[in-house]
């Protein structure tokens, strides 16, 4: 990992974090003042950002519970929520990587490389999910546990981000592309 200079292309600092397979698919979140990033062999680890005096720091490493592959972790409220390839999605304390709960590979099968995609909705809790089955899941997320409100098959086998646009959800396999109107909320 390394923290460069916007303006100059300059290096600021550097810290290791070993990658295999070039399985470190999901894109880094920042929260806290910490970056996390994570990798399917090598787990999740916060890097803390220092100022122009001090450099960054590893905050936190965690080889056992945190091993994500391709699904974007997930932050609100002082906790993150990330798809580890053994226990399925789990909770976690962002400042310090204590593992809070999981659900027991509930959301998305479990297996080799278990996936899905998930997005926070406008309200506090609420998730969508696309599991790599097809299940489009909606879910309740907080640090007291997972809530599952509903879930129906949508589309085959996928590892295919979604796409949303209003109310409508566009998911594609190997063989097709579908359009899923999900209903409107009322307000």
């Amino acid at each position: 990992m390394r923290g460069l200079d916007p303006a100059t292309g300059k290096l600021l600092w550097t810290i290791p974090f070993e990658v295999n397979y070039g399985t470190s698919i999901a894109s880094p979140i920042f929260q806290e003042g910490l970056v996390l990033v994570s990798s399917y062999y090598e787990g999740s680890q916060a890097i803390r950002l220092g100022t122009d005096a001090e450099p960054a720091e590893v905050a936190w490493h965690d080889r056992r519970n945190l091993r994500g592959l391709m699904m974007q972790p997930l932050y609100r409220d002082g906790h993150a929520y990330l798809l580890d390839k053994r226990h399925g999605l789990t909770c976690f304390d962002f400042a310090t990587g204590k593992k809070v709960w999981d659900d027991d590979n509930r959301m998305t099968p479990k297996g080799r490389n278990p996936q899905a995609t998930m997005i926070w909705l406008e309200d506090e809790d609420r998730a969508i999910v696309l599991n790599s089955d097809g299940d489009l899941i909606l879910i309740r997320l907080n640090a007291e546990g997972y809530l599952e409100e509903s879930r129906t098959n949508i589309i085959g086998r996928t590892w295919a981000h979604p796409a949303y646009a209003g109310n409508c959800v566009y998911a594609r396999s190997d063989t097709e592309i579908v359009c899923v109107l999900l209903p409107r909320a009322n307000r």
